[in-house]
């Protein structure tokens, strides 16, 4: 029976105790303290035993209470008899930490799952149309730069005559603006607040109307789903875990390359939500869905594969054509289906409108 002081953690009052070691236990107890019984396993120094100082352990009963040996020979005996009572980290200790690692890991891991799949899509429902339209425009703006916006009362006709092709099958075509920028790179966009962009690489490149109308109808999928305002949440959402992790500001990402890059290449989930719309809309309108399976083979040669061969990783690395921010695999290109067989497919358009399309931006 040794002398010791108790702290129970709770009040700033200290005890006098007589403590004793009974088998794998200690005991003690005091005038105003009934007994108390500590496994000597769930013992843990607060400080290192050291030489001429009390030793102080707390309890895994009760983390915030203390008790204090002052006797140098019992301190002695139940070190000896107890290793992990040295201070550092026992197999066990280690074992808790370890353990509280990979649950702190996986619970950051869960976080960040939620925060970059399931919450986007949550959030791009709520946010308001009018900070849309100014984000929207701003994603413009950061894209187009000093490209002109080719506006002629002909291809904008040839636009709506696409559109109408699109709803004549009972379509809800959700609400969009198309605009057509004089800019060599062949591409298609769709920016927050229902706005889409056609570039004159891309119109020119196609052969037929058909294939025009199936970007655009790929394009009115990500609107549909409101794909770029999800991307917009994932991206704020990254900037402000980077900005927090690394104590700066960060850019705004709409107004560099690498910012807007991101911005406009979803994911694969995305993508294959755009194309299931398009060939829905399309086969319900009876336009030719074969037009978009063509253009983007057409642009899998513009960017240096073959069919078969697999993507690099270089296209991602810049804005350029359709497939470098509309990744288009060989399985999903095999999923566009001709029209069921009986069904005829529409004419789009006039060879005049075409050709109206086609000279959008020349003077």
């Amino acid at each position: 029976m040794v002398d010791a002081v108790y702290f129970d953690g709770e009040t700033a009052r200290d005890y006098a105790v007589s403590a004793r070691i009974i088998g794998s236990s200690i005991e003690f107890q005091g005038q105003f303290l009934p007994l108390i019984q500590w496994s000597i396993a769930g013992l843990h120094p607060i400080d290192p035993p050291t030489d001429g100082q009390p030793f102080r352990v707390t309890h895994d009963q009760k983390p915030g209470a203390r008790l204090i040996f002052r006797d140098k020979a019992f301190i002695d005996d139940l070190i000896a008899r107890n290793s992990h009572l040295k201070g550092g980290y026992s197999w066990r200790h280690l074992g808790q930490v370890v353990g509280w690692t990979v649950a702190g890991i996986v619970a950051v891991a869960l976080l960040g799952y939620l925060a970059m799949t399931v919450l986007p899509k949550q959030l791009a429902g709520m946010l308001p149309q009018q900070w849309r339209d100014r984000t929207g425009e701003q994603v413009i703006k950061s894209l187009v730069q000093t490209a002109k916006r080719c506006d002629k009362p002909a291809s904008n006709a040839a636009i709506a005559k696409m559109m109408a092709a699109l709803a004549e099958g009972g379509n809800d075509l959700p609400p969009v603006s198309i605009e057509i920028y004089d800019m060599d790179l062949v591409n298609a966009f769709a920016t927050p607040g229902g706005r889409v962009i056609l570039t004159r690489g891309l119109i020119n490149e196609a052969d037929k109307p058909d294939e025009v109308t199936g970007v655009l109808a790929h394009e009115l999928g990500h609107v549909q789903h409101l794909h770029p305002e999800a991307q917009l949440v994932r991206l704020f959402g990254l900037q402000i875990l980077i900005s927090a992790v690394s104590g700066g500001g960060g850019s705004d990402i709409v107004s560099n390359a690498a910012g807007l890059a991101a911005l406009l290449r979803y994911t694969r989930e995305a993508e294959r939500e755009a194309d299931a719309f398009a060939r829905d809309i399309m086969g319900k309108a009876a336009v030719d869905p074969l037009g978009l399976k063509t253009f983007f083979e057409k642009m899998m040669k513009l960017d240096g594969k073959k069919p078969g061969e697999p993507e690099g990783s270089s296209a991602l690395d810049r804005i350029g054509n359709v497939f470098s921010t509309h990744p288009g695999t060989e399985d999903r290109i095999k999923e566009i289906l001709p029209l069921p067989a009986g069904k005829q497919a529409v004419t789009v358009m006039s060879e005049e409108e075409w050709q109206a399309l086609r000279n959008a931006c020349k003077p």
